[in-house]
Formats: structure tokens, sequence, C-alpha cells
């Protein structure tokens, strides 16, 4: 898996959800549930968990929001931020 957490995610979510959709297809700027891609809550659930144990975070409550989980590069920044308190 690449070393970029925004890839990272692009992977997780070509290769782990199934959602039929390729590395490729997996916009990092597109919106992750209406438009964009289109994530179900479902998904989006997994995604979560798939996060939280790749990357050893965990979202608090107040994390839900559409400016944490409006795109891939918006995830990532709180993934980059929560990893780098962890360090």
């Amino acid at each position: 898996m690449p070393d970029n957490v925004t890839d990272q995610l692009r992977h997780m979510i070509a290769e782990r959800l199934n959602l039929n959709l390729t590395i490729d297809q997996v916009d990092p700027d597109a919106q992750l549930l209406e438009g964009g891609l289109k994530l179900d809550s479902l998904a989006l659930v997994e995604l979560i968990t798939l996060v939280e144990d790749h990357f050893g975070i965990q979202f608090g409550e107040s994390d839900f929001n559409i400016e944490v989980f409006g795109n891939l590069r918006s995830l990532a920044a709180l993934i980059r931020s929560r990893s780098e308190l962890a360090a």
C-alpha cells in the first residue's frame, strides 16, 4: 500500500470496500457521500473501521461532520493530524 495517506485511502476504498471501483475511479476530491463516490451508510461505517484499524486512530463524535468526511483529502488531513499527535 502507498505511503501517502490520501493514496492509502484511495486503495482502501477500491480494494477493501465492495463498491466496484478501481483506484483510478477514486477521486480524492470527490464528495464521499452525495454526488462523488456515493458511499452509503454501510460503506461509510466500514471505511471508518478500516481507517481506525489501519492508522491506529479513534474518531470522536465531533469528527463526524462534512468538513472531515467531505472528501478523501479532508479525511487524510485529520488522519495526519491525529497520527502526528500520537507520535
